[in-house]
């Protein structure tokens, strides 16, 4: 569900971005003054707006679901290398880069194969689960270069209550990367809704819920 406001979400601020870029290059030529060049941005904040929000409710929700498929596991029997705990805490060490709450999925992907019963050590040679590499690589490494390496620090300037040159330069300087960057974070956003779905539904066979 909020997933889907993401990436509508995202959809929406792609949409708007080509008449932002337009805005803004009017802008600093002079021909759109402050509160003309605001008003025309207001569709676009607001897009981004929502993907925040939306963003930030998904992350609390995923932490709680993740915690609790691990904890689900210990009680199981399940030796973990990465227990509860790094539900939480897996997201801020080491910052910005997500390895952990990737390896932790891993985990907790193996853990909840189905065929290996509770205090048995048979789910470590299970399958590896590429989809997880799939949502890791979309949403760290290459949102990192697309968002911050390639072009140099992609913003809009600080939202309405930044300087309003600071944005335009930034929609002008972002162009097509502003295109590219949505669309990473609208396919991480639905690899991560395939990687909820399979794990929750080996999750549940594990357990008997399916039953």
């Amino acid at each position: 569900m909020l997933l889907g406001v993401v990436v509508v979400g995202q959809i929406a601020s792609l949409a708007t971005l080509p008449g932002a870029i337009d805005a803004s290059e009017d802008f600093l030529a002079g021909t759109l003054d402050d509160d003309e060049f605001t008003e025309q941005l207001l569709p676009t904040f607001g897009a981004a707006a929502l993907v925040g929000f939306a963003t930030l409710a998904t992350f609390i929700v995923t932490v709680i679901w993740l915690y609790r498929i691990a904890s689900n596991h210990q009680a199981l029997g399940r030796q973990l290398t990465f227990g509860p705990g790094w539900a939480i805490g897996g997201w801020f060490l080491p910052p910005v880069i997500w390895i952990i709450p990737a390896l932790m999925t891993r985990e907790q992907w193996r853990a909840a194969e189905p065929t290996s019963p509770p205090g048995s050590t048979t789910w470590r040679a299970s399958p590896e689960p590429w989809l997880v590499w799939v949502w890791f690589a979309l949403y760290g490494p290459i949102s990192f270069l697309v968002s911050f390496g390639v072009g140099g620090g992609f913003s809009f300037g600080g939202g309405l209550g930044g300087d309003v040159d600071d944005a335009a330069e930034s929609f002008v300087d972002a162009g097509s990367l502003g295109t590219l960057s949505g669309a990473v974070t609208i396919a991480s956003a639905v690899a991560w809704v395939l990687v909820v779905r399979g794990l929750t539904g080996r999750h549940r066979q594990l357990t008997g819920e399916a039953a």
